[in-house]
């Protein structure tokens, strides 16, 4: 008879305790016959000795200290009987105190500090260098038109190059937006050196030529990033700390990257509540409830040093500049019930121009990286490329030139202030309804000459082309601002075209007039929701203009955008995570019927690799060498049967092989770029044990050491990781401790010895298996599938059928039957052999 664990949660309904060692009374403790008059004891410590033995037990686990002494919490102090001094008190009521800003309230401010004083700086030396160009511009174009025009392209040319030199010299994790990487290491991925100190430095620098150069990219990616970078390094700097229970949970580091995202979009936008929400929205799938309060802080705080930055320490001259609050004036009454169809036609438009955005990137995306002419020409160097980009993006802004009908001397800021205007380019000559001349000038060419109209078409499609060209350059380059105006453009098109059609407005004279300005807002908000298929821009909006009114049509463009964006095209992120080829399980869209009709069964994988009781050493250590992608393996009864029993790890194979064999380099490869969520939650914080002091060999010489964390096969936590002080009283504890043995160093084998070593079975410690892996049925949806996946943060799990083994599913078949989820739906992969090693539990090799 097989035993069959839980099939979907697994090991997820093991307790911490579940696996301990039964103590053995001493006869000292024997406890009194029943009826018998209980002693009263007042010695604290002969109070102790009372204590049954699953209470010690207990004690010990739950309240075991760095020291190796216990402490009770209140409610154990009640329930035992215990008191305590007024010093012992008030002793610790301060160590909570402490605990209590430290842990929580100072790490989040400092946080949102830290981000937004890299924020100001960044935003001054973008702004300067933005003020040498146009001031150098002019006062070389008054001289000669054609040195105007050489400044122009170089100031943009150089000053990109830079920026895309220094971001290849120190560090290329910087290049690009973040955002996708932070989104895939949240999830649960370690990619390598994208949150080290010189990916911010290199991220700060080439984002300050980037922007000052006059590139059309945004800043809030880069901000994101710039925020989680600031988040893992502060989480690294309480290594000091880690004996306390808060700093060692593992889970900690996933809720300050979290929050850093959250205080990146703060501070681009000075929009503390939306920057909370979007930061969830962009890099998580799931989010607890009880983390929103530390970002909420720290977007909080950064939102004062901003504003507080603004009117003390920035210079006046550009302190209005910087401002991420773009302010209007709308009436309470901004729009009328006839004009929510015309909301409703805009958020389609939005929608279908997000899509096609995505789609032109990709494609643009996919030709620089497979054309065979473009890669023989610049495949070997982004730099040369990106410098010509950057100077063909300065010709085609330049304002003498084609500019003239682009505004190309405006910035992004300064565009995004005239869109939002309360006032029409179109009704100049009516006061009140028309925008001031200067403001004007900025789209009829300067003097008059070009319809606005004429301009803000050719503004948005000529920036439609560049934002996706340029976002794919080997710099620092967000896509959130540039949507932001892109889809403020096609608002006010649209909003100046009812203002002519309708100059008194719809209800006539009587009635309210037609606001431009609203339609761009909206716009702004539509297009950048789809584009990034994210619902928190409406709050985002309503905090950087200041008004409330516009919520309602916002909301109603935004949904609609959002609905035909995501049905026909993934988000820009998850776009870019698949050109990358990063390993994330990409969301899934709406509406698709083959997710519910396909099986699991159809894209498991059925040849697998296995190990039993009956397995040799010899057939062990081919295995383990044959598969050094896997992880862990399942241990069934055996080859006949299949009946699954549980899962092992290899770390611990390793181990087995070491402890009989001796050191054996073949074991020891490693071919996984990349680790899962679980993997990597359970080994952020694992001991540091390995020293030729503990066990007399070099750490060459030595395998990895096993702890409570990963012995488990690295699907879920079957021990408690939290409290490594009091492992000798675990059943894991024989096993931990024999590491440390010097008998290890094994004396030299015969080639007979090792011959029988091999011939026999292997004997695995039952506590080094997990007995309840990760497990689904046979005919379990993929929906169900991409949902424990995904909210699980599994890599694999293995497919049972009435307890007998038939397969494996892993996070690489599953990428593989997405793949085309957009335009075929989801489709079942062709079969694996054994021929290929790489089966099983190698979703990201």
């Amino acid at each position: 008879t097989c035993w069959l664990p839980n099939p979907i949660l697994g090991s997820a309904h093991l307790a911490p305790g579940t696996m301990t060692v039964p103590e053995v009374p001493a006869p000292e403790e024997a406890p009194a016959p029943i009826g018998a008059a209980q002693p009263k004891v007042d010695d604290e410590d002969q109070r102790e000795g009372l204590l049954s033995a699953e209470e010690r037990e207990e004690n010990d686990d739950d309240h075991w200290g760095e020291d190796g002494s216990t402490e009770d919490d209140v409610a154990t102090g009640i329930r035992r009987g215990r008191t305590e001094t007024m010093a012992q008190f008030v002793n610790r009521q301060y160590q909570n105190i402490v605990h209590f800003f430290v842990e929580d309230w100072f790490l989040s401010a400092a946080l949102g500090i830290i981000t937004a004083i890299l924020s100001i700086g960044v935003d001054v030396a973008i702004e300067y260098l933005l003020h040498l160009r146009l001031s150098m511009f002019t006062y070389l174009s008054d001289v000669s038109v054609y040195s105007g025009f050489c400044y122009w392209v170089l100031h943009i040319g150089v000053c990109v190059t830079f920026a895309a030199l220094f971001c290849s010299l120190v560090s290329k994790q910087a290049v690009g937006s973040g955002i996708p990487e932070v989104k895939v290491i949240i999830s649960g991925f370690a990619l390598k050196n994208y949150l080290s100190l010189k990916t911010l430095v290199a991220k700060v620098i080439g984002l300050v030529f980037t922007l000052g150069g006059g590139l059309p990219v945004g800043k809030e990616g880069p901000f994101v990033h710039m925020g989680a970078i600031v988040a893992s390094l502060l989480t690294k700097a309480t290594t000091a700390c880690r004996y306390n229970q808060f700093f060692s949970n593992e889970g900690r580091e996933m809720e300050m990257l979290s929050s850093g995202c959250a205080v990146g979009i703060a501070c681009t936008f000075s929009a503390p509540a939306g920057g909370v929400l979007y930061g969830i929205e962009s890099t998580s799938k799931y989010f607890a409830v009880k983390n929103y309060w530390r970002s909420f802080f720290a977007t909080t705080c950064s939102a004062l040093v901003f504003r507080f930055a603004m009117a003390a320490i920035v210079p006046p001259h550009i302190g209005g500049t910087i401002t991420a609050y773009y302010q209007t004036s709308f009436p309470n009454e901004v729009f009328l019930v006839e004009e929510i169809p015309l909301f409703i036609l805009l958020g389609v438009m939005c929608g279908l121009a997000g899509a096609l955005f995505i789609f032109v990137h990709r494609k643009i995306a996919m030709f620089m990286r497979t054309n065979r002419l473009f890669l023989a020409v610049f495949g070997k160097s982004p730099v040369a490329f990106t410098a010509l980009i950057a100077c063909l993006v300065a010709v085609v802004t330049y304002p003498g030139g084609i500019g003239k009908y682009l505004a190309g001397e405006l910035t992004f800021r300064e565009t995004l202030a005239d869109f939002v205007a309360n006032c029409t380019f179109t009704l100049s000559n009516e006061t009140g309804i028309g925008c001031n001349s200067e403001r004007i000038s900025h789209w009829t060419g300067g003097d008059g000459s070009i319809h606005p109209l004429l301009t803000l078409t050719c503004y948005l499609i000529v920036y439609f082309f560049l934002v996706a060209q340029c976002i794919s350059l080997h710099v620092p380059a967000g896509i959130f601002v540039p949507s932001f105006v892109m889809g403020a453009c096609g608002g006010r098109i649209m909003g100046e075209a009812l203002a002519m059609w309708f100059p008194d407005g719809i209800r006539g004279a009587a009635g309210p007039q037609i606001y431009p300005g609203l339609y761009a807002v909206v716009g702004a908000a539509a297009y950048t929701g789809a584009v990034t298929h994210s619902l928190s821009i409406a709050v985002i909006v309503c905090e950087t203009t200041g008004q409330l009114c516009a919520l309602l049509p916002v909301l109603i463009a935004l949904m609609i955008a959002n609905a035909i964006c995501s049905f026909l095209q993934p988000s820009i992120y998850e776009s870019i995570i698949l050109l990358k080829n990063l390993p994330f399980l990409t969301d899934l869209p709406p509406s698709r019927i083959s997710v519910h009709t396909l099986k699991v069964e159809k894209v498991m994988v059925r040849e697998l690799y296995f190990i039993s009781r009956h397995t040799t050493y010899k057939e062990l250590r081919d295995l383990v060498i044959a598969t050094p992608q896997l992880r862990s393996y399942p241990f069934v009864t055996d080859k006949e049967s299949m009946c699954l029993l549980g899962s092992v790890s290899r770390r611990y194979l390793v181990y087995l092989l070491y402890n009989k064999l001796g050191h054996d380099p073949a074991l020891h490869t490693d071919k996984r770029r990349s680790r899962t969520a679980s993997e990597l939650l359970s080994t952020i914080h694992s001991f540091r044990r390995q020293s030729s002091h503990a066990t007399g060999l070099s750490t060459l010489a030595t395998p990895s050491y096993l702890t409570d964390r990963n012995i488990s096969g690295n699907t879920l936590l079957a021990h408690s990781p939290l409290h490594d002080a009091g492992v000798h009283h675990r059943a894991l504890a024989p096993l931990l401790s024999r590491q440390t043995d010097p008998h290890l160093d094994l004396p030299p084998q015969s080639m007979v010895e090792r011959a029988t070593i091999l011939a026999s079975e292997v004997l695995i410690d039952d506590a080094a298996i997990d007995p309840a892996p990760f497990q689904l049925v046979n005919g379990t949806s993929l929906f169900k599938v991409h949902t424990l996946f995904s909210l699980l943060g599994l890599n694999h799990a293995y497919v049972t059928e009435r307890g007998r083994l038939v397969g494996v599913v892993s996070l690489k078949e599953l990428r593989e039957t997405f793949a085309n989820i957009y335009l075929r739906g989801a489709l079942p992969i062709q079969r694996r052999s054994m021929a290929r090693p790489a089966v099983g539990e190698n979703g990201i090799a």
